[in-house]
């Protein structure tokens, strides 16, 4: 429970400064953006996550879930099958725009090795994200 206070202390003191901010947790990544409007950055997030192969499994490129692999056959098989499965929101935020990237699906249904793969493909789009974020804040 500590930990999650001072996780949340962090997020709220990023959402309340004016400078450029990266939030990285376990479970979730905020990338506070300037510079750059709403619709343009759902855009680009869109075709980055198109391009590492997932699709919109649900709602749309402001608020959606993008996936890759079948959920059915990650349950039958666990780790033989690889499935990812990503929460985007998009939100205005004063005159910054926010990215939410949270994990949908933890990979647990596919054991440890499940969830390392799910541990490392986390952590391979919030790098990626990240890098994104400094190079157009620098």
């Amino acid at each position: 429970m500590m930990n999650e206070e001072v996780l949340d202390a962090e997020m709220t003191k990023a959402e309340n400064t004016s400078s450029p901010a990266v939030v990285i947790e376990k479970h979730r990544a905020s990338y506070f953006f300037t510079g750059i409007d709403k619709e343009t950055l759902a855009t680009k997030v869109e075709e980055f996550l198109l391009g590492k192969g997932y699709k919109l499994e649900t709602g749309n490129k402001f608020a959606g879930q993008y996936g890759k692999g079948n959920k059915l056959m990650r349950v039958l098989f666990g780790a033989f099958v690889k499935r990812f499965c990503w929460g985007i929101q998009i939100d205005e935020v004063g005159d910054r725009v926010k990215l939410r990237l949270a994990k949908d699906e933890k990979g647990y249904v596919g054991g440890v090795i499940g969830a390392n793969q799910v541990k490392n493909e986390y952590a391979s789009i919030t790098t990626s994200l990240k890098n994104w974020h400094a190079s157009m804040h620098s």
